[in-house]
């Protein structure tokens, strides 16, 4: 019975998080206009919600159920999360990037932030609320609650260590990421490697090295305020690194994209050069 009941409470609290946010978005979907700002901001907010939120179950699964159905749960809300997405991307990382690099305007990013910020806020509340109204509070969640509420940094390492594996971490998830939902790809590889490739990254770090995020507002929802880590540590570790990583890998695919123009323009030189020579 210790297995079955945190197995059949995490159950209903990620049915219950997966049903209201997509009940939600089909609500959004009838009422407003899908290309309209308020359609946008709702499906932000709605898709930051849902990944924030369940995040918190996640432990419930890891400390009752073992790593291995930790990774399971891991890969199967990606894969519920690239079903219900609608093209919200749930991070501040990709849309900063979008504006730096001419893709989003002004406007839109802070559109979107503000949809992501407020998701985050609330997440932990919306947690709350599953586990404490929506059907008994069981021990597994009381536990985890309390855990919440009066948490401390799992940095086994220094802390130069971390902040190194959330600048390196967030360089390769982007590269790796980029490339395997590129549109040259196979469907079935867009929608399933994604949800793979982070499981296996997230089982491993919690494994072997400690509280990370590469996501500053993954890590803002579950660390921010917890005990071990001065304010100006933790926005170096969990915002200003993971940015700096995010960013030097789209910096890095740019130069790649420009070598790949400069070569298209020289080869249509040289195609124009030859039909010249042969008239």
């Amino acid at each position: 019975m210790e297995i079955s009941g945190p197995l059949l409470d995490a159950f209903i609290y990620y049915i219950t998080v997966i049903v209201v946010c997509e009940g939600a978005r089909n609500v959004a979907d009838r009422l407003f206009d899908k290309k309209g700002n308020v359609h946008r901001f709702i499906i932000e907010f709605l898709g930051t919600l849902q990944v924030t939120t369940t995040i918190y179950e996640n432990a419930v699964i890891d400390i009752h159920l073992g790593r291995q159905a930790f990774a399971f749960t891991l890969f199967s809300m990606g894969l519920v999360f690239a079903l219900c997405n609608r093209t919200a991307f749930c991070s501040p990382l990709a849309p900063i990037e979008h504006y730096l690099f001419g893709r989003l305007r002004l406007s839109e990013l802070i559109q979107t932030l503000v949809a992501q910020f407020s998701a985050g806020y609330l997440a932990f509340s919306f947690a709350r609320i599953i586990w404490l109204r929506a059907y008994n509070t069981t021990n597994a969640h009381s536990s985890i609650l309390r855990m919440m509420e009066s948490c401390g940094f799992n940095h086994p390492y220094p802390i130069y260590y971390h902040l190194a594996f959330e600048l390196i971490g967030t360089f390769i998830v982007r590269h790796v990421l980029t490339r395997a939902t590129s549109e040259s790809r196979d469907s079935r590889v867009r929608f399933v490697f994604p949800a793979l490739f982070m499981a296996a990254v997230f089982t491993g770090t919690v494994t072997f090295v400690g509280d990370q995020a590469l996501d500053p507002l993954v890590a803002s929802t579950l660390f921010y305020g917890c005990r071990g880590l001065s304010f100006e540590n933790f926005m170096l570790v969990y915002w200003i690194a993971p940015a700096i990583g995010w960013m030097a890998s789209a910096y890095w695919d740019s130069l790649g994209g420009e070598d790949a123009k400069k070569r298209a323009a020289k080869e249509k030189k040289a195609e124009k050069k030859r039909a010249k020579k042969s008239e």
